[in-house]
């Protein structure tokens, strides 16, 4: 009997558990006070949206399983070898979330908070610091298309990380709709940007330089790909660079509007933050 784990997997001792145990409850008690309400789906989804997801390079790291019986000897022996599997392992919690409130929106209110805690599965390389069993932790508001909500989130996470006694931490803010109108206005056609944001997204581990060649080696315009090289190379931007960018106002006034009630409450999260210290 082998003792050691599968690798990118992890036993975890009594005082290690405990930890992890008082880290997650401590989190979830924060979002439940702030009225999110917390759910769990299956570890085991159907192929069939895991592959049509929008998960990027995630697509490429499903463990597949597969079919049974009967239906696995007949795909063997029609040598359908990509029709072999028919469920797998979630990569992510948010294809779950999706499947989830699509199939029990009738018994949800709305706008519905809700958060996740639970185990996810990656076939990835092992290597250090790459995990092919971990936990997620996801927070959503769905049902409402206020700013607002944005705010909240930031808002509760920092308050979880600080009830934690995380306090030296940066949130950083991801929104696509700016992105896409930026991307727009560098001449890539609207059914080109879930492509280029894949690349995009990989910025930090691959730089400009490779975010370049994988955009050419996709066969994108060079002109527009020269745009967004140029782009990069003045981040970091000011807000006010962004709306100068854009001939539409509307998807940078919100993330201005994001960033100002964010600030407006960052009092208060310096006041919980010494409180915690003490």
């Amino acid at each position: 009997m082998r003792t050691t784990t599968v690798k990118g997997t992890n036993d975890y001792l009594p005082a290690e558990v405990e930890l992890r145990d008082f880290m997650q409850s401590t989190i979830l008690q924060v979002y439940q006070s702030n009225g999110f309400e917390r759910i769990m789906t299956p570890v085991i989804e159907d192929i069939d949206n895991l592959d049509k997801s929008d998960g990027g390079d995630n697509l490429n790291l499903i463990f597949k399983v597969l079919k049974r019986g009967e239906k696995l000897s007949k795909a063997i022996h029609e040598s359908k070898f990509d029709d072999l599997a028919d469920m797998g392992l979630r990569y992510d919690l948010t294809l779950p979330l999706s499947r989830y409130f699509a199939n029990n929106k009738s018994q949800l209110t709305m706008p519905f908070k809700c958060i996740q805690i639970d185990k996810v599965y990656r076939a990835e390389r092992p290597q250090k610091g790459r995990l092919r069993e971990l936990v997620q932790c996801d927070i959503d508001i769905i049902g409402s298309e206020s700013t607002n909500c944005e705010i909240e989130l930031i808002d509760i996470t920092a308050k979880a990380l600080l009830a934690i006694g995380l306090t030296d931490f940066k949130v950083r803010i991801n929104d696509r709709q700016v992105l896409k109108s930026i991307l727009l206005s560098m001449h890539f056609q609207e059914s080109q940007l879930d492509s280029v944001c894949i690349s995009f997204d990989k910025l930090g581990k691959i730089g400009i330089t490779g975010v370049k060649r994988e955009l050419l080696e996709k066969g994108l315009e060079q002109e527009s790909v020269e745009n967004l090289v140029s782009f990069l190379g003045k981040l970091p931007l000011k807000i006010s660079d962004i709306k100068a960018l854009l001939p539409e106002q509307e998807a940078a006034e919100n993330l201005e509007s994001i960033i100002y009630g964010v600030e407006r409450l960052a009092s208060g999260v310096i006041i919980l933050s010494l409180i915690y210290r003490l």
